[in-house]
């Protein structure tokens, strides 16, 4: 199914079913009067259904809120990119996987999941912001405490989460997942702590012994997820960007999944020069090759984040995101090629871009030339929160030194 279709059913067939529970889950919520209390710890699921790299940037948080639980007792339920990409670095105790291969499948997957976070959780944090089929899912868990994100656009939640964060699409994504640690009795978040122990597995992760690299390459990572494809560069695009960068002679090399082949292919035919690895590595490899590069190219997706984190120089490219609300505070030097249009960012905040595609954008952007980053400081976060008993705002420090 691709995925419009999925987001179809999830607007649709989500919100039907969150009609016909709204009254049955107050009536239970007045009957049972359960307490809902954060001091359990009998254990956490935490839901991210797509998107690895928003996962990552929530990672600081969820290691030092995974510190707060027994062992054993910390777990990930998402789909098989996202699930993936954790049980390499061994974040989670356990990876619960959604498998959308059939219909069959997908129904027994998540069923199995639901079982095992009712057995073995009291709490579930879902950081899917917009998905209403999320929602149901943490509801049938018939767990304790359900935590989530909520704004103006998706208020319903309120009526659904025992505890929510505020959240807003055009505000800094990390900062939100920062004040999740607040409801763990936590007001700190180490993120470079995290990052150093990221790039500390990176580097002992081993390499095919096959592979040849260049002795200096530069990194290329043109692709995204199925969501927001108007997020990618055209091959003639990238020519003209790798053409205008001083490579000082280093080696191109393209990093992506099996799905991104065609892409990165058509671009090493564009530019008559690079080597392709798409397909070719797992997630962990591609990190360690990543990290020994001179400098990295992308766009909005998964390996600008790691990128950053190994303190590798990013250059980026955006149009239908906005970078301050994507990109956290660095030690390398990043460069981004950015031109806020009327119309961006609109990915995470309309369900279909207006210009459908036409993704005028990505060549103002180049147009308008490169910007420097600001990375040198990232205030507090600051987010509303509100639970049974408690509502006001969140003040978590977030260290980056």
């Amino acid at each position: 199914m691709k995925f419009r279709s999925k987001q179809f059913v999830d607007f649709w067939l989500g919100g039907f079913l969150l009609i016909l529970l709204f009254l049955p889950v107050h009536g239970l919520g007045l009957l049972l009067r359960r307490d809902h209390s954060l001091s359990r710890r009998r254990g956490c699921a935490v839901v991210k259904m797509v998107g690895a790299g928003s996962l990552f940037q929530a990672m600081p948080s969820l290691q030092a809120i995974r510190g707060t639980f027994p062992g054993g007792g910390f777990f990930l339920v998402g789909t098989k990119a996202v699930t993936g990409f954790a049980e390499g670095n061994e974040w989670f105790d356990a990876c619960w996987t959604i498998d959308e291969s059939s219909l069959i499948r997908f129904v027994a997957s998540n069923l199995r999941a639901i079982f095992n976070i009712a057995r073995q959780c009291d709490h579930v944090i879902d950081l899917e912001v917009h998905s209403r089929l999320s929602v149901i899912f943490t509801l049938l868990t018939t767990v304790r405490n359900r935590i989530g994100f909520v704004d103006e656009a998706v208020f319903w939640r309120r009526g659904f989460y025992t505890h929510m964060n505020f959240f807003n699409a055009q505000g800094a994504v990390y900062g939100y997942y920062d004040t999740l640690v607040a409801w763990f009795g936590m007001d700190r978040v180490p993120v470079s702590r995290f990052n150093a122990a990221y790039s500390a597995r990176v580097s002992a992760t081993p390499l095919p012994l096959a592979l040849d690299l260049p002795s200096r390459y530069v990194i290329v990572a043109p692709a995204c997820s199925d969501f927001g494809k108007e997020r990618q560069l055209r091959p003639d695009e990238w020519r003209q960007v790798l053409s205008s960068a001083d490579l000082n002679g280093a080696g191109v090399v393209l990093l992506g999944g099996p799905g991104d082949r065609p892409l990165c292919q058509a671009i090493v035919a564009e530019l008559g020069f690079g080597s392709d690895l798409s397909g070719q590595l797992s997630l962990a490899q591609s990190a360690a090759v990543l990290a020994r590069a001179e400098r990295f190219f992308g766009i909005d997706s998964l390996l600008v984040h790691l990128a950053r984190a190994l303190k590798v120089p990013a250059t980026s490219f955006w149009g239908p995101t906005d970078p301050a609300t994507r990109l956290r505070p660095g030690a390398a030097p990043d460069v981004v090629y950015y031109s806020k249009l009327l119309c961006s960012p609109c990915i995470h905040v309309h369900e279909t871009p207006p210009c459908h595609g036409a993704r005028i954008c990505i060549p103002a952007a180049l147009g308008g030339g490169p910007t420097a980053l600001e990375s040198a400081y990232s205030p507090p976060s600051r987010s509303w929160a509100i639970g049974p008993n408690d509502r006001g705002y969140r003040l978590v420090e977030v260290s980056y030194d």
